[in-house]
């Protein structure tokens, strides 16, 4: 069995992994990682999809849209995925990138010596990492506390009972166990973390997409900007020319992907809240313009 293993959750109706998915998982698979993939709501996985699968070493799983990402990462759970593994990495398809190299992110927090680690950990509602991208060390995925959260019935889990129970339930539950918990980026460490806690893939996602601490961006920003930061319309020129990402692809989605409609719409001010952080953490960001 392979020592790492990155359970990776994508919603697929139509059995296809888009270029930018793909892309991704094959960045996860040069990191060493041997990669399995829910195609959640695919009855059947596309021709196009199984070859570039098998082309880069990546196990697909077709399951019903059920449960969302925990219902995803439990079913291949659940089928041995991650059996003996002794780092595990959760990961999803919500997220725009690697915008630059993940490597040098993966070697600076894997030789940090924590047990767990993520891309961010912010304190809205409680301190926990963001479930986008969670990674697992020395075994400590198979502590107690963390194997309770993953026998929930995450399939009659409300969006927002999966959030409490699942995404922050699992950071609650790593304290728990005393497990030591890091990330590359926390609002701790900023001066705007200590007066409000944001989505600083929101509110920061600027600072992240240049400056390769976070090399992602959140589909949900481009596609819904909750917040209706002013900045979002102008992510093409967030993407350095040397990126082996194509902008292509972003155009691509939105083209294809409208809006979703929120049921609980932000308030003015939740917007003037984030456009105020975005332009405060923007101030030093340099475009590919």
């Amino acid at each position: 069995m392979p020592e790492q293993v990155c359970l990776f959750a994508a919603h697929t109706p139509d059995g296809r992994l888009p270029p930018w998915t793909i892309y991704y998982l094959s960045e996860l698979t040069s990191c060493g990682f041997l990669v399995h993939v829910a195609l959640s709501g695919a009855e059947q996985i596309s021709n196009e999809t199984g070859q570039v699968c098998r082309d880069n070493g990546i196990i697909p799983w077709e399951r019903p849209n059920i449960g969302h990402d925990f219902g995803a990462w439990q079913y291949l759970l659940h089928n041995g995925c991650a059996d003996n593994a002794s780092r595990i990495l959760l990961a999803n398809d919500s997220v725009f990138g690697p915008l630059s190299d993940p490597g040098p992110v993966f070697r600076k927090m894997q030789s940090s010596g924590v047990d767990v680690w993520g891309m961010v950990e912010t304190r809205a509602i409680t301190p926990h990492l963001q479930s986008w991208f969670v990674c697992f060390e020395h075994g400590s995925f198979l502590a107690p506390a963390v194997q309770r959260t993953f026998r929930q019935n995450f399939a009659d889990m409300s969006r927002e009972e999966l959030i409490w129970h699942g995404e922050l339930g699992l950071s609650v539950a790593c304290r728990a166990a005393e497990l030591t918990m890091g990330a590359c980026w926390s609002d701790s460490h900023v001066r705007t973390g200590t007066f409000f806690a944001t989505n600083p893939m929101h509110s920061h996602w600027r600072q992240f997409a240049t400056s390769g601490t976070v090399p992602f961006i959140k589909t949900e920003l481009l596609r819904d900007n909750p917040f209706r930061l002013t900045t979002a319309a102008r992510w093409k020129k967030i993407i350095s020319p040397s990126s082996a990402f194509r902008p292509e692809w972003i155009e691509d989605y939105l083209r294809s992907t409208p809006p979703r409609m929120r049921m609980t719409p932000s308030s003015i001010k939740g917007r003037l809240l984030y456009n105020l952080v975005d332009r405060f953490m923007g101030i030093n960001v340099r475009t590919s313009s």
